[in-house]
């Protein structure tokens, strides 16, 4: 398909999904200049991904800079104009996967009255706020996917209506693959239980081979969580609670979730322990509380933590009006900014959240001869085999689980 077409298509869903005036004029610009490279490389402006990649790396360094970190924000938006216009040359619909808060998808009466009864039966399950939000998140998206593909009847989807879906995922990490087919399976589940589909399409729909435990967690070198932590101004409010926040992650393990949800009934000091219900697993876990934790939190509550703000929710944000931290609200940008403070470089291939602290926890556990059954319990993990993933990191650990064939006892029977 040549770029014109592709682009005619895209400007009236722009406008039909109503996107402002600059936004619009962001992408025909940015399309004319790849008509012009199109037509200058390869003499016609037929367009695929590959070509699109190629003009971004060509007028903007793209490959280069992404791959070593140094790539602003606002570049990246250039390769949303790429698969934006590779989706259109695909499926003829306009993915937005990544919409604005100030432009969210608007779904019509008929599928928004499905999405209405979709968060009533998520917001009575035992599933998490995130995964709840996750979920609906999904439903939107593929419910928006529909309606573009001209299915107004949510009892006329079919196979090829959800396949066609999960091949507009094309190109994005594993991770987002298999989150997106977990939410979509849920969706479909529920249309069934409520008689709105006649057939199970989510039993169709297979997960891909490999399993996200093959994943090799992402953990912080020791000299660099000193650095980080080092870069953290403790004698200011904001520092104090901080520093209590990020160790408590890269101490006990905890959840960014659990973390924002601490509240002064969790914490026995007398007992030193710090007992609380997983946002993640619902259940109970119960922690000792090393001094430097217990003290980190305390010097925060005492010294830091906003006097005047009647919750019993421990972690709140340092602006009015002064209230907790929302589900949605990872807090990496707090490690992006100790990081920037410490001189550590960022790195695409380096987690620098909140979980890459928690992993380093496990990983540290691990170094120190901890059991996995106990790690296990530390980090809250209902399944070992998550724990077994730490493994992983210690290459010396992995071999000496490996015995030599030989000799190994066993005889034949």
């Amino acid at each position: 398909m040549n770029l014109e077409l592709i682009t005619d298509g895209l400007k009236k869903l722009l406008v039909e999904n109503n996107y402002n005036t600059e936004t619009i004029n962001f992408y025909e610009r940015e399309w004319t200049k790849i008509q012009k490279y199109l037509a200058k490389e390869y003499g016609n402006t037929e367009y695929e991904m590959e070509r699109g990649l190629a003009y971004l790396e060509s007028h903007y360094n793209f490959i280069e800079k992404y791959n070593n970190g140094s790539l602003s924000q606002q570049r990246v938006q250039l390769l949303r104009v790429v698969h934006m216009l590779e989706d259109y040359r695909l499926h003829q619909v306009l993915t937005r996967r990544y919409h604005a808060s100030k432009n969210p998808i608007k779904l019509t009466g008929y599928y928004n009255e499905i999405l209405n009864g979709y968060a009533l039966y998520l917001n009575n399950s035992e599933l998490s706020k995130s995964t709840i939000h996750h979920y609906q998140s999904i439903a939107i998206v593929f419910m928006d996917y529909l309606s573009q593909k001209k299915i107004c009847l949510i009892k006329d989807i079919s196979m090829d209506s959800c396949n066609g879906y999960l091949k507009t995922l094309a190109g994005f990490s594993f991770k987002t693959v298999e989150q997106n087919i977990c939410g979509l399976r849920h969706f479909l589940r529920y249309l069934l239980v409520e008689e709105l589909v006649s057939q199970c399409f989510a039993e169709k729909i297979h997960m891909p081979s490999i399993s996200k435990k093959a994943h090799i967690p992402s953990v912080w070198k020791l000299d660099e969580l000193r650095q980080m932590i080092g870069a953290i101004y403790r004698y200011s409010p904001i520092g104090k609670r901080d520093y209590a926040m990020i160790v408590l992650a890269c101490v006990l393990g905890l959840r960014v979730g659990d973390i924002k949800n601490l509240r002064f009934e969790n914490f026995n000091w007398n007992e030193k322990k710090l007992t609380f219900i997983q946002q993640k697993t619902h259940k109970s876990l119960s922690l000792p509380l090393p001094d430097s934790v217990g003290w980190a939190v305390i010097d925060y509550i005492k010294n830091g933590r906003p006097a005047y703000h009647d919750t019993d929710i421990i972690f709140l944000k340092h602006m009015p009006p002064f209230d907790a931290f929302s589900d949605n609200d990872h807090l990496e940008q707090r490690i992006i900014f100790y990081m920037n403070k410490a001189g550590l470089k960022l790195s695409k291939d380096k987690h620098s959240g909140f979980h890459s602290l928690r992993h380093s926890a496990g990983s540290m556990l691990l170094d120190m001869e901890t059991p996995l059954p106990v790690i296990a319990t530390i980090l809250g993990h209902s399944d070992i085999d998550t724990t077994a993933v730490y493994l992983k990191i210690d290459l010396q650990k992995l071999a000496e689980c490996l015995l030599p064939m030989e000799g190994f006892g066993y005889e034949e029977s």
